[in-house]
């Protein structure tokens, strides 16, 4: 059995988490419009299971106004840190710097339409 994981995030501007996510190294999987609305699926990893679907905001408010709200808080796990800190930080916008939590270390950063996520190292 195959299981992939997808993790849905609703923004104003699915434009601009495309550039993004693609700035810092995210494999595009899929992009489509849906009744006029764009989707754009990514993987942080292309040998990985997780998938990260970003929807227009604006049509799941439309179509599942019950859910268009919540925001997921999403941690990435990687081996190379500091590069990942360094792709992070060059497209402007909030990075945290490097911290130490238990015996690794990890930032947080916020993506152009406001949503905060966080790497991890393994």
């Amino acid at each position: 059995m195959t299981l992939k994981m997808s993790t849905q995030l609703y923004v104003e501007n699915v434009a601009l988490e495309r550039r993004f996510f693609s700035a810092i190294g995210f494999t595009e999987i899929a992009f489509q419009e849906v009744e006029g609305s764009e989707t754009v699926t990514f993987a942080p990893d292309n040998k990985g299971n997780a998938l990260l679907q970003i929807w227009d905001i604006q049509f799941i408010r439309a179509v599942s106004p019950e859910v268009a709200e919540n925001k997921p808080s999403l941690l990435f796990t990687v081996d190379d840190i500091g590069e990942w800190h360094d792709r992070v930080e060059a497209l402007g916008g909030f990075t945290s710097e490097l911290e130490t939590l238990g015996d690794k270390q990890t930032f947080n950063f916020q993506t152009p339409n406001g949503c905060f996520f966080a790497f991890m190292e393994n």
